[in-house]
């Protein structure tokens, strides 16, 4: 009788595992998937309101001066401002993203890659914009 009893426990405890299981690694992919998504539209937000940004900076000519506040989100592993091309690397569970904005002018300056809220100076030049932290 205690052998009949164990044998029920233990199928019933094989049965749980073969459904939570599955369950339980589809949900951690979505929680994946959804963090990966997450990051990338904040490093998208960003950029594109630096790109706009720049952009109406660079049409009002010197010394046109703009602020902003932006938001760097977390695993953003490198910044570049390349020639006319704010880019954000980001990692993700499924490597690197890269994510950028072309501008009508030159860029100048750096940003931070740790992550935070940021107070953005657009300052522009004859040909170029300069971007800096304020």
């Amino acid at each position: 009788m205690k052998g009949q009893v164990a044998t029920e426990y233990l199928i019933i405890i094989s049965v749980a595992l073969i459904i939570l299981i599955p369950l339980a690694l589809y949900v951690n992919q979505s929680l994946m998937d959804y963090r990966d998504n997450t990051k990338i539209s904040k490093a998208w937000t960003a950029v594109k309101k630096l790109g706009e940004s720049t952009d109406w900076i660079i049409s009002q000519g010197p010394p046109a001066k703009l602020t902003l506040k932006i938001y760097i989100p977390d695993d953003v592993g490198q910044i570049s401002l390349n020639s006319k091309t704010f880019l954000f690397r980001v990692r993700t569970s499924a490597g690197i993203s890269d994510v950028f904005y072309t501008t009508v002018s030159e860029l100048d300056g750096s940003l931070p890659t740790k992550s935070g809220y940021y107070y953005v100076s657009l300052t522009a030049f004859s040909n170029y914009v300069n971007v800096s932290v304020v």
